[in-house]
């Protein structure tokens, strides 16, 4: 570890550009000191995961060179220590680089490497601020580029971030959902078009159909996750793999694949996954698309639970907390409104995401870091989200079932179920005067003597109009 120095105390590193002052205590070096100086823009580093993923990334370079007789074995084992020292969390506050730098994400790809560099120069005993013994570019960037491994980096960590997070917290709303559909498949309500009343349905259905459309959007997103498997590492600068040991990359590939437990594979031409960044946008879109079926779901909780008495009130939700500083137990849909945000949120970023592909130019994409960080906070985001919904909403939902059949039963819509009898015309007429009288379907088709009473309460009966099994 470095040793403890004065505040405010340098010490002075070159880089190609020439001397730079450099914080005595700072693990990383000129190339870093200068990015910092050059970015002072939104004081967000890139993330935690995608910082642990690209040191990951490092380490199985270094390994791979190693086998391969490219790095000295002391030089290789110490580079794969500090980059397993980075993988595991530590010195987070060495990667102070603006996720708003160049496009190519050469900043942070140097700060990796300044920091193992340094890390492995204390490890072997060595002079950090002089680069010996191991040199952050000749040999901690070994048969890398900027251009291939932040594009990998970014794939790998958003496929972390799916497996780990993502996906088993959707898999959670869905489940809750699918058991409440089961709970309520017999629990009559009124259907709602437009906002105005339609014929009567289910709970059940209702809910299952939140649930089926939450699944097909987790299936979008597994499809677009699979294509982030082909990486394009080895391609170096444009994808012409100069400077890069084939079986070496083959060799990094499969340790990536095996700490990730992800079947990685390499891009048949590199130059697709460094020229633009398709794959990583598509995913975004998944997340997109996730937010968006979240946010009608979680926007017709907040309908169908509003009032209790001047709303739906269909749906209680759990009260999770006071909902106003100054009415006396008013109790608000918060998980419902805070999921909303975070789908408007997402959509934003995902925005961010589509906009990027204006910066695919010749050969190289030019937005890489931007993408790094909304796929990591966009991922961050839904997966908290659907936790929340899943725990605090979902789970302690109940269905006010009285109200709900009280509504569907005396809707004037069921004059729906009499017009294949009596014809369209006759039957709007029939919900119209039941409306004015403020009288039910039934009582008014009995008192206009439309249809014989027998055959008005089988084709009124709303338990058959929401297509329940007799």
């Amino acid at each position: 570890m470095a040793k403890r120095v004065a505040r405010g105390a340098v010490r002075i590193e070159k880089d190609t550009l020439g001397e730079m002052e450099v914080p005595a205590g700072a693990l990383y070096g000129a190339q870093t000191a200068r990015a910092i100086g050059n970015f002072p823009i939104s004081g967000w580093p890139l993330p935690p995961r995608f910082l642990a993923t690209l040191a990951r990334v490092k380490g199985a370079f270094a390994r791979a060179n190693g086998e391969r007789g490219l790095l000295p074995p002391k030089t290789a084992s110490a580079i794969v220590a500090a980059a397993d020292e980075v993988a595991a969390g530590c010195h987070l506050d060495q990667f102070p680089v603006d996720v708003f730098q160049t496009g190519s994400g050469t900043s942070t790809n140097m700060n990796m490497n300044e920091v193992l560099a340094h890390l492995a120069n204390l490890r072997l005993g060595g002079d950090p601020a002089a680069h010996r013994p191991v040199h952050p570019n000749d040999h901690v960037n070994l048969g890398q580029s900027s251009n291939d491994v932040i594009p990998a980096t970014l794939r790998i960590a958003a496929l972390l971030a799916w497996r780990d997070e993502v996906h088993p917290a959707i898999e959670r709303v869905v489940a809750e959902l699918t058991c409440l559909a089961v709970e309520h498949r017999a629990t009559v309500t009124l259907g709602r078009t437009h906002l105005m009343d339609a014929v009567p349905t289910t709970y059940g259905r209702v809910f299952g159909a939140w649930a089926d459309r939450l699944h097909v959007s987790l299936q979008c997103g597994d499809d677009a996750a699979r294509r982030l498997l082909l990486l394009p590492l080895g391609g170096t600068a444009v994808g012409t793999g100069i400077n890069a040991d084939r079986a070496a990359v083959a060799r990094a590939t499969e340790l990536l694949s095996e700490s990730t437990g992800l079947s990685l594979t390499l891009e048949p031409n590199p130059a697709t996954g460094i020229s633009a960044q398709d794959s990583p946008i598509a995913s975004a879109d998944a997340l997109a698309g996730i937010g968006r079926v979240l946010l009608a779901v979680a926007n017709d909780i907040r309908l169908r639970a509003s009032g209790p008495f001047g709303g739906l009130g269909e749906l209680e939700l759990p009260a999770v907390q006071p909902g106003s500083s100054i009415m006396p137990g008013k109790v608000n849909p918060v998980i419902p409104e805070a999921v909303v945000q975070v789908a408007l949120e997402v959509e934003g970023l995902a925005s961010a995401c589509r906009a990027s592909a204006a910066l695919h130019q010749l050969d190289l994409s030019h937005a890489n870091p931007l993408l790094a960080w909304n796929l990591d906070t966009m991922a961050r985001l839904v997966a908290s989200a659907c936790r929340v919904l899943a725990e605090r909403c979902l789970a302690g939902l109940r269905v006010n079932e009285e109200r709900a059949h009280r509504h569907a039963a005396s809707s004037p819509a069921l004059a729906t179920a009499l017009a294949a009898r009596i014809g369209y015309e006759r039957a709007a007429e029939v919900a119209k005067a039941a409306e004015a009288a403020g009288a039910s379907v039934a009582e008014t088709a009995r008192r206009l003597g439309v249809l014989p009473d027998a055959e008005l309460d089988e084709l009124l009966d709303v338990a058959r109009m929401s297509g329940m099994e007799p």
